[in-house]
């Protein structure tokens, strides 16, 4: 009796660990000089003609642009703005908790972009970009639902375009 009550006192917290999200506190970025913040909501998502928010060439992409329910941009050139980016997305970047997977990433003389979705089961809520330059860091936030097929479409396309 009491190994079945430890096991179903343990039951929700091992559920709870699996099902808990990543998530990161960005609101401090808004205060920290030099960080540019873009903020685009699911409102003006859907006024904006989805056609407009296609990218040449990139019909793969389609799917995932479809998805998108709401978008933040975080941007700096300053060195030490930079640095308060990474701290704050390191959780992420860093692949820190299972529900991270990193879907595919670029480097080439220019830099590195990297892109990491949250997973849960065969869905993504949000895919984040990390894109980082010589003297610029960016992270861009996409909100929504993505599913693992659209995922995977789009990065087996463009790495077939790259070749």
């Amino acid at each position: 009796m009491t190994l079945t009550m430890l096991l179903l006192l343990g039951l929700p917290t091992s559920a709870q660990r699996h099902s808990a999200r990543t998530r990161v506190n960005t609101s401090r970025l808004m205060e920290i000089k030099n960080v540019d913040v873009i903020y685009i909501s699911p409102a003006m998502l859907q006024s904006v003609p989805k056609a407009s928010l296609r990218i040449d060439g990139a019909e793969s992409m389609a799917g995932i642009m479809d998805g998108i329910t709401s978008i933040h941009i975080y941007t700096a050139s300053d060195r030490k703005a930079i640095q308060e980016i990474r701290r704050t997305f390191a959780p992420i970047i860093e692949l820190r908790r299972s529900d991270l997977e990193q879907l595919m990433y670029v480097k080439n003389d220019d830099g590195v972009v990297n892109l990491i979705g949250q997973i849960q089961g065969d869905n993504a809520s949000e895919l984040y970009m990390f894109v980082s330059g010589d003297d610029e860091y960016t992270v861009i936030n996409f909100s929504g639902s993505f599913s693992r097929r659209q995922l995977e479409k789009a990065v087996t396309q463009d790495n077939r375009r790259r070749k």
